[in-house]
């Protein structure tokens, strides 16, 4: 063996006293409670519903009818459809055909109800039934909960009296669970309220329209939905979900993004009974329903104490804009707000907030639109606070007439300050509403706060923010939870952004078409479930506290994202920390100026591997652990272990 050189040896003694991969030198958190930085927002714990992957329709949406308006096209003959299966009846809906009952389906484009077609029934020859079924969205069952009572209407005509069933069956059709006769006269269209109590319980039935006799009808809208007992304040909206979310902590709502950019998504298509609404070809699918959309949303909002922020698009004419400004807002003596109140809500919505487009080139021709609209709105309620629907900047900006673009759309925020100068010229107050992603396990704030720094250089006194209406990813594990965490303790840190909301408020179990498989709170017909991001707005909004505090940290290597707040006494301190390393890292705290009280300190964390997520069958695999940390702090110091890739909430009292 060669001997080695005394070099070679100093410098194994030196690596051996180094960490190896994994470890870390203990950290020092000192947080100064004595050194406020600023106030915080309460509106730093929101989520963004869109209809994105059935959020709305087959989510909140209390209606449990898929194809409520027989808008898709029949299932044609090239998806092999079982014998049974007819290539007449609406894409969302089934035939079904008992005992030796003959007869046809078709769609009838021939004067429909509501859009371009409606379903026909024609039970021609034979004994038994004939009739179509619906299996919700996806055809994933219905859940039926026995002894509970459920309502619903169908609009049909017919051209001579007819008998029509209504009734909740099993998936197979094998077992009935309830059944309505109803009668049909003969004319044009007709509203036939029902309901139906089913005397067993299923997570997966079907809800069937059925003939027992030969004759005709036309079928133009469905609903159905659980009587008040499973909706939320007796709105159309699910009780387990609107709960969910109040569960969560959510503190303010925006309903928005890609969605409202779809050309037929207008306000006025939004308004009356629903079953008059025509669907329309939406940015997430051909056949969208306009039965929940922006004065639902508002309704809900009141109801569960949420702050809400409708987005438009910014196609609206000025005019139509006015009108909603008055339905929102307007007395009973304005045209529309009297038709807000004939329309089952006289009292007004209060809105505060609106924004104008989603993920927009703010150019020239977005400000040429822009202007008119906001003239119009602020001419009719100078309260209201318009949000320019911006995108995303990835790159700092040095110069504000000349950078890297948004998303490589613009290199200029002239357009900007143009609007900017319009809020100051009627003393108005304008919000951008800027994108962060949180994919994880950091978040992407990319140029975010620099842009904010640039409207803040060419405002020349107008009155605005910037605001995140959208943590955006393409997953809901832990790896997004602790994107999320980080991303509010930057906007904590920061204090300049009024509101931020994550992306997106819920998701159907098993529903992903569009990539952003991000849901805050996972949904299936009988049950919610939080995903690890929605504990995240949970943990920080339960134990938030108003004031940000100085905090620094020193010698973790980068693994550790903290925020510190306090109560306007001074008797509560909460430290909120991030650990973004794969293994547990043990930091120093010093509190300054602060000496808790009682002897243990609570204590909410939430681990896991970075992509773990709940699922229906283990809904709770990753959720926050409660416990009480005992110490002496003695003069303020203490020393814990924050686990690996988690969130750590410490209060202190």
């Amino acid at each position: 063996m060669l001997k080695k050189s005394n070099r070679t040896i100093t410098a194994l003694a030196i690596l051996s006293f180094l960490p190896l991969p994994g470890w870390a030198q203990q950290a020092t958190i000192t947080v100064h409670a004595d050194e406020p930085q600023h106030r915080l927002s309460p509106l730093l714990t929101g989520a963004c519903l869109e209809d994105v992957n059935h959020e709305v329709y087959g989510g909140i949406d209390s209606q449990m009818i898929n194809g409520e308006s027989f808008a898709e096209a029949a299932l044609p003959p090239s998806q092999n459809l079982p014998n049974n299966w007819s290539d007449g009846v609406s894409g969302m809906w089934r035939d079904l055909r008992r005992g030796t009952a003959k007869g046809q389906f078709s769609l009838d484009e021939q004067s429909p109800f509501a859009g371009h077609q409606s379903q026909r029934i024609t039970f021609d020859t034979g004994t038994g039934e004939l009739g179509i079924e619906n299996e919700s969205l996806n055809r994933w069952g219905m859940n039926f909960v026995k002894h509970k009572t459920y309502e619903g209407y169908i609009w049909a005509r017919a051209t001579l009296p007819i008998d029509v069933f209504v009734a909740l069956e099993s998936h197979d059709g094998a077992s009935l669970y309830a059944e309505k006769r109803c009668y049909l006269d003969k004319g044009d269209w007709k509203r036939i309220d029902f309901t139906l109590t089913p005397n067993a319980m299923d997570k997966a039935g079907r809800f069937a329209i059925k003939l027992k006799q030969p004759g005709t009808i036309t079928i133009g809208y469905v609903l159905l939905q659980p009587g008040p007992w499973g909706r939320f304040k007796n709105l159309p909206v699910r009780k387990d979900v609107a709960r969910g979310l109040v569960n969560q902590g959510i503190t303010v709502l925006r309903y928005g993004g890609s969605m409202v950019n779809a050309s037929e998504y207008r306000w006025k298509n939004m308004i009356g009974p629903r079953a008059f609404r025509p669907p329309y070809a939406g940015t997430w699918r051909p056949h969208s329903s306009d039965g929940w959309g922006i004065f639902e949303f508002l309704s809900f909002c009141q109801a569960a104490g949420f702050v809400a922020v409708p987005d438009i698009n910014v196609n609206e004419t000025p005019q139509d804009m006015a009108d909603f400004i008055d339905y929102a807002n307007g007395s009973t003596d304005t045209i529309w707000g009297h038709k807000r109140a004939e329309n089952g809500h006289p009292a007004p919505y209060h809105l505060k907030y609106l924004e104008l487009g989603n993920e927009e080139t703010v150019n020239e021709n977005y400000w040429w639109k822009f202007k008119p609209i906001a003239e119009s709105i602020w001419a009719r309620d100078p309260f209201i606070v318009l949000v320019v629907g911006d995108f995303s900047y990835h790159h700092p900006i040095q110069d504000p007439f000349n950078f890297s673009g948004a998303d490589s759309r613009i290199t200029t925020l002239a357009a900007h300050q143009k609007i900017l100068q319009l809020a100051r010229q009627h003393n108005r107050e304008v919000w951008f509403d800027v994108h962060v992603g949180t994919d994880g396990p950091r978040p992407d704030f990319g140029g975010t706060l620099s842009y904010i720094d640039a409207l803040d250089k060419l405002s020349n006194g107008a009155k605005h923010h910037v605001v995140i209406f959208e943590f955006n990813a393409g997953n809901h594990s832990q790896r997004r939870a602790l994107a999320n965490a980080a991303a509010i303790n930057t906007v904590e840190r920061d204090g300049r952004l009024p509101i931020a909301t994550s992306a997106n408020c819920l998701q159907p179990d098993g529903q992903n078409d569009n990539g952003w498989d991000q849901g805050l709170l996972f949904l299936n017909p009988s049950q919610v479930w939080l995903q690890p991001p929605g504990y995240v707005t949970q943990m920080l909004s339960r134990n938030r506290q108003p004031i940000l505090v100085k905090s620094q940290v020193e010698n973790d290597g980068a693994a550790l994202d903290v925020a510190a707040t306090r109560s306007e006494d001074n008797k509560i301190l909460v430290l909120q920390v991030v650990n973004f390393n794969d293994q547990p890292v043990t930091a120093a705290i010093h509190l300054e100026s602060f000496i808790p009280r009682r002897y243990a300190a609570r204590v909410e964390t939430l681990s896991g591997a970075l992509d773990a997520r709940n699922t229906a069958a283990n809904p709770q695999f990753v959720k926050p652990m409660l416990t009480q940390w005992r110490d002496d702090f003695h003069e303020g110091r203490a020393t814990y272990t924050f686990p690996a890739d988690s969130l750590t909430v410490i209060s202190f009292k």
